[in-house]
């Protein structure tokens, strides 16, 4: 079984106000989809910043609305959670939620887990500093989860880790479940695959599809992961 990782796509960013890199990111989008496609994954998962604003353009929605219903009509299924570029501090209906409501793709950033044939799927929306404390009793209960399911266990998360990057991380891997067989991370944006001896699996933060404005111009490798399990 394969499936794609895919984070930070940022949908909708005009950096440098230009209308090419808008194109450029709509690309590269477009590319990681396409190769799912090609290649016959099983399923596909987002974690996170799907859009680069909570209340994105209208060609930002079409984009992903066309993407998506391109995975169903070649039987891919599509699990999302919500990054803090999608979450809107008015209160509101997020805008992915439409996708899940369509039945386009599936929100997973409530932590409840889904099963996916004999994979278990769990996520969880980015949370602000003020309210990382609410992990503590959650990863708990998705551990339980975790450890009580025989087959392979992906946690789905968008979130900084201390030992991957010092500035931006919000938790430890020590704080993570341990019995995932992979973490699902996005957030930061430089591509990083790190293996810790006290989790399950790896822990992969695919980076994000193309550069975006909180990154400095620069050489480096940018797009997805494909995941063999």
């Amino acid at each position: 079984m394969i499936f794609s990782h895919i984070s930070d796509t940022h949908l909708g960013l005009v950096q440098y106000h230009s209308e090419e890199r808008e194109e450029d990111i709509y690309l590269a989008f477009n590319q990681a989809i396409n190769t799912s496609i090609k290649d016959h994954v099983d399923f596909v998962i987002f974690a996170g910043d799907i859009f680069h604003v909570p209340n994105p353009s209208g060609k930002a929605i079409v984009v992903l609305a066309n993407a998506l219903k391109r995975l169903k009509q070649n039987n891919i299924d599509s699990f999302f959670i919500l990054g803090d570029h999608d979450i809107s501090r008015i209160r509101g209906v997020p805008v992915p939620w439409v996708y899940h409501n369509l039945d386009f793709a599936k929100y997973i950033g409530n932590g409840k887990p889904v099963l996916y044939k004999d994979v278990l799927i769990q996520g969880f929306d980015k949370k602000r500093k003020s309210e990382i404390h609410t992990f503590e009793e959650e990863f708990a209960k998705a551990d339980s989860e975790a450890k009580n399911h025989k087959g392979h266990r992906i946690l789905v998360l968008h979130q900084g880790i201390s030992e991957i990057n010092k500035f931006a991380g919000e938790l430890n891997s020590t704080d993570l479940p341990k019995n995932f067989t992979y973490y699902a991370m996005g957030h930061l944006h430089d591509k990083e695959l790190k293996k810790f001896s006290h989790l399950g699996g790896p822990l992969a933060y695919p980076g994000s599809i193309e550069l975006t404005s909180s990154e400095t111009i620069k050489e480096t490798d940018k797009g997805f992961f494909q995941v063999d399990i």
